[in-house]
Formats: structure tokens, C-alpha cells, sequence
């Protein structure tokens, strides 16, 4: 009864929308809401044929978002309070200024915890407030066309076009259009005029590892071919800076090359987002949207004031509905994407973390809805908080030390920070002990 009258009113707001005549009587309310929804529930068949549908709106049938596939998000980046909310401020300030594009912020803010150093604070007390905690809209998003294979077009692979993506707008400062985010990757240090070498974002994984904390590793045959693995990808890293154009070498070295790779590596998602830069499904998607709310609002005036309607109810079906079959095909003709996402990579990971990250056509944008699982609770001397986690999937060791820098359940209380332990002594210690114990 409740699914009836919400689409009672729903439907009824779209005949008032394509009306100029005066409100209906109560009767005459009443008998064409019975008649809209009637029409509604014989059309639910040929949404579920061409796609799935996930409400009804004044705008008419709305698909469901996409989720993303996988993901490869990063750890916090550092573990001391000193500089740990470096570049905060910068990106803040541009992300709110990004609001009008529809940049959302709720209940979750940049913070520093003793067991994972900088990642995000929850900061209500409500189950209410843990849906759309976070939404980046796509003109702020970074991202290139994801394939296993190298690009035909240029011979170069998906994590090199956005590494070479990601350091030209580094370099821009506060020209670039993602200047926040740079800032927050950077510390700041990409706002400092001059400045050509960045922190660390994944400051443990093996590259940064010294040979006497490597030997920690050599005490075990899964050590050693781990050690292997990441002499490999330095190998291919350096292979695929090799591949890169000669104008993003003038402006780019290998190190800096390193560094955007990294970053990339430790923090791009990927996924079918349905063409997000107008591909192959663009003018489909773009033409279902002008559509979409002309058919809903079409269909329902001509079957609310023409009883004889009934015998075309079939055609008049398929028009209505065919926004939804061409956003449909726009999502197959889609191709995967690499994305960087602002603000949600900054959150550390718990394998059991019911996070949920979409790409929302509606709002032409990234959402980040939490669960029960994301928070955990940190008691430190900042009092009593809790952390938001996201799930980055299921993860090997390997590749955590590799290209994250961290281990699951290993953290870093106890130890110094990084005043105390300029080389990082303490936790890489800690993680081969870790790696070894897990790994026999």
C-alpha cells in the first residue's frame, strides 16, 4: 500500500508537470491515479526485459548504478602527526569550492590515527548518516581507458597514461583543475613553486626498503620470491618509462615517473563506468538522458486524457521505455576506466568492510555509502573516534607489501614515529616478521 502511494504521487506530479490547467478534484485525483498506475505496473515487465530499473521519478525510469569490479586503493601515507595533514587544507578548500558541480561531503573528515596513521574519521553518531558519506562528481575524477593489454594507439599501458596524467597536473600547481587532490597526494609540496620531488604516498612498500631491511625477508623461500616479484616490477616500471613519449620525458624523470606510478598503483579502482568520457556509449547515454524524462512525461499525459489509448498501450510502451534500452546499450558499448577518486582513496583498508562505492549516472559522479563494518573504533589520545575503512577486495600479502606497504592486522602502535625513525626501522621490521610468521 505504501509502493502505491508513492507512485500514486509520483505519477500524478508528472501529469501536473506537463500541465497548465488547474488542480483536479479529489475524485478526478483519485481516478487518475488508479489509471497512471495501473500503466506503471503493466510497464514493469518491459523495464526488467531492457534493463534494471531501480524507482520511478519525475524523470522517469532511472538505472541502477554500476558498482565498481575491484578496486586499488591506498593505505594512509605516513605515520607520524608531524606534516601528516599536509595539503588537507588545499584540498578541502578546492573540494567545497566543487560543490555547485555536486561535491558532497557528510560526516567524514581527513584525520590521523595511531594505528594507521592519515585516513578518514567518522564523525556522527548515526546509522542514518552512513549512506552517501562522500560523492565526487566526474569532472574531478582523473582517469584513462583500463586494459590488461598495452594501447594499440600509442604502445603504452593504462597505469602509464594516468602516471604521465597525474604528474602533468602535479606539476601545474593551483592552475590544475585537480589541484586539491595533487596537494593531498603531495603534501602540499605541488603548490610550492620549484618543487619536484614528492612524498612518498605508499612509503613502506619493498621499493623504499633499504638492503638490510630486505635481508629481514631472505629468512624464508616465499621472502625471497616476494623480493623477486618487486625486482621484477621495478624492471617493468622502468620498461614502461622507456615506452613513454619524448615530450613527457622532458618534463618528467624516472624517479618522478616512480612516483606517479605509485600513487596510481596504490590508489586507482577500475571498472565499467559506461563510457565516462563520451566513448564508444557517450552520444547514447546523452541522448537517453534528454529522453528520459520527455517519454515518462509524454506517455503519461496522452494515457491520462485518452481513454482510447488502451489499443496502442504496446507501441506507446516501447517509446516510453526506450531511454532505458539505449542507456543499456551505452553501458556494453562502455569500456573499463582506471579512475582516481578523490577523498575516497584517502580511506585505509579492512578486508571485512562493507563500503560500497558506485558510479551514479544520476549525478554524473562517484558515491560512497558505508556499513556497520566500515568503522573502527580508535581510542588514542584524541579521545574515542571512529575510523572509516573500505574493503579494497581480497588481497594477498604479496601484493600488499608490494604495492600498498602494509599488512592486515599489522599496525603501527608501539613503535616511533617518524622523527624517531627517519628510515622506518621499526615498522618494515615489523611487517617482514609479520610476512614471514604468515607466509612459512
Amino acid at each position: 500500500e505504501h509502493t502505491n502511494t508513492i507512485i500514486n504521487h509520483t505519477l500524478l506530479a508528472i501529469v501536473l508537470l506537463g500541465s497548465d490547467s488547474e488542480l483536479p478534484a479529489p475524485r478526478q485525483t483519485t481516478m487518475m491515479c488508479n489509471r497512471l498506475n495501473q500503466i506503471f505496473l503493466r510497464l514493469l515487465p518491459f523495464a526488467g526485459l531492457l534493463g534494471t530499473a531501480s524507482g520511478f521519478t519525475s524523470g522517469g525510469l532511472t538505472k541502477v548504478p554500476q558498482t565498481i569490479l575491484s578496486s586499488t586503493t591506498t593505505k594512509s601515507d605516513d605515520n607520524g602527526i608531524s606534516n601528516s595533514l599536509g595539503g588537507v587544507s588545499d584540498f578541502e578548500e578546492w573540494f567545497s569550492t566543487n560543490s555547485s558541480s555536486g561535491a558532497q561531503l557528510n560526516n567524514i573528515r581527513h584525520a590521523v590515527f595511531n594505528s594507521m596513521g592519515r585516513g578518514l574519521q567518522f564523525t556522527s553518531t548515526k546509522s542514518s548518516a552512513l549512506n552517501k558519506v562522500a560523492v565526487v562528481p566526474r569532472k574531478l575524477v582523473l582517469h584513462v581507458p583500463f586494459s590488461d593489454e598495452e594501447d594499440s594507439s600509442s604502445g603504452r599501458s593504462w597505469d602509464s597514461n594516468l602516471s604521465c596524467k597525474l604528474w602533468e597536473e602535479c606539476q601545474k600547481g593551483k592552475d590544475s583543475v585537480y589541484y586539491g587532490y595533487c596537494s593531498l597526494l603531495t603534501r602540499g609540496a605541488c603548490l610550492q613553486p620549484g618543487t619536484s620531488t614528492y612524498p612518498s604516498t605508499a612509503p613502506d612498500t619493498l621499493r623504499h626498503w633499504t638492503s638490510s631491511q630486505k635481508s629481514f625477508l631472505e629468512k624464508s623461500e616465499k621472502g625471497k620470491k616476494l623480493l623477486e616479484v618487486e625486482s621484477k616490477q621495478q624492471a617493468e616500471w622502468r620498461q614502461k618509462y622507456d615506452s613513454v613519449g619524448a615530450r613527457e620525458k622532458e618534463k618528467m624523470t624516472y624517479e618522478q615517473f616512480e612516483w606517479a606510478m605509485e600513487a596510481v598503483h596504490s590508489r586507482a579502482f577500475r571498472g565499467d563506468f559506461g563510457a565516462l568520457d563520451g566513448g564508444e556509449g557517450g552520444p547514447l547515454r546523452k541522448i537517453a538522458s534528454l529522453l528520459l524524462p520527455l517519454s515518462a512525461l509524454a506517455f503519461g499525459i496522452i494515457y491520462a486524457t485518452d481513454p482510447s489509448v488502451d489499443k496502442y498501450f504496446l507501441p506507446l510502451a516501447i517509446v516510453a521505455a526506450s531511454p532505458v534500452a539505449l542507456t543499456i546499450i551505452a553501458d556494453q558499448k562502455g569500456s573499463k576506466e582506471a579512475v582516481l577518486l578523490p577523498l575516497i582513496d584517502s580511506a585505509n583498508h579492512l578486508q571485512e568492510a562493507d563500503s560500497v562505492i558506485e558510479y551514479d549516472p544520476a549525478v554524473d559522479g562517484f558515491v560512497l555509502s558505508l556499513g556497520r563494518k566500515c568503522l573502527v573504533k580508535e581510542v588514542d589520545e584524541a579521545g574515542e573516534r571512529a575510523q572509516v575503512c573500505i574493503s579494497y577486495g581480497v588481497r594477498k600479502d604479496s601484493e600488499l607489501l608490494v604495492n600498498y606497504g602494509f599488512l592486515r592486522g599489522v599496525t603501527m602502535e608501539g613503535l616511533d614515529n617518524e622523527e624517531g625513525d627517519e628510515n622506518r626501522d621499526g615498522i618494515r621490521q615489523r611487517l617482514a616478521e609479520q610476512f614471514e610468521i604468515r607466509n612459512p
